[in-house]
């Protein structure tokens, strides 16, 4: 996984920015639980899981004595540590699956463009799993319906490999796959949006200058007079593959 100087940056203010709403967390957890059918007998690997805050929700709702948030980021893998229902570990996925550890469950949220070699890797999961191990991964459409500015949009799309093609790779290593497309709107002030953007709360952000994120937020503006916040559709795509 890429871009740990990026996040290493934004650890210390990491769970402030990237703040939807209260009801957008609930979606999302809920949706997770559901799809990975969580118990308390699972092990569950959140990779790339940050600052720990959905791998520590997910294992308290789910009852888990064994939860693991594995961040490549040493700063984000810290603020991670400090969650006492967790265990941080400070690594990338292949490094994880190379340590042989136990686990159930896998999910990836938001961060499969970071998985180099990802035909390979799913195999090596897929050998990793028993019988009826499952992971799930949250990802996005190439063309997003977020408020960012066009080169912003233009640089998501680039990193973002189609939903389409992870589908194939985890099929053809024998997974039993289903795809489900869910979508959440929600509301922030448009201070709030702007602050995130500033922050480049998505690693896609990180090669914009701050005159350039400026010159973003401008564009924005443009389109957003006369509004004091500002509506978010996140279309999310729901990829569970099942041994």
């Amino acid at each position: 996984m890429a871009q740990t100087n990026h996040f290493d940056a934004i650890a210390e203010v990491f769970n402030r920015i990237w703040y939807f709403s209260d009801d957008y967390k609930d979606f999302v957890i809920y949706h997770i639980r559901e799809d990975l059918s969580l118990t308390p007998e699972d092990i569950l690997v959140d990779i790339g899981g940050g600052t720990g805050t959905f791998t520590s929700r997910l294992a308290h709702e789910a009852h888990l004595t064994h939860a693991y948030c594995v961040e490549p980021s040493s700063s984000m893998c810290s603020e991670a540590a400090k969650l006492k229902n967790i265990t941080a570990v400070c690594c990338d996925a292949n490094d994880f699956l190379a340590s042989h550890t136990p686990f159930s469950k896998m999910l990836f949220k938001e961060v499969i463009h970071h998985i180099p070699n990802r035909a390979e890797f799913w195999k090596t999961l897929y050998a990793s799993f028993q019988n009826g191990g499952k992971l799930l991964i949250i990802t996005r459409p190439q063309e997003v319906e977020f408020p960012f500015f066009e080169a912003a949009k233009v640089e998501f799309a680039r990193n973002q490999p189609p939903f389409t093609v992870v589908e194939a790779e985890l099929k053809a290593c024998g997974f039993e796959v289903k795809v489900i497309p869910r979508s959440h709107t929600f509301t922030l002030s448009k201070e709030s949006w702007y602050e995130m953007l500033r922050h480049r709360f998505m690693s896609d952000l990180g090669v914009f200058s701050d005159q350039e994120i400026e010159k973003g937020i401008a564009e924005i503006e443009e389109k957003q007079k006369g509004n004091e916040t500002i509506d978010i559709i996140d279309n999310l795509i729901f990829i569970t593959a099942t041994k």
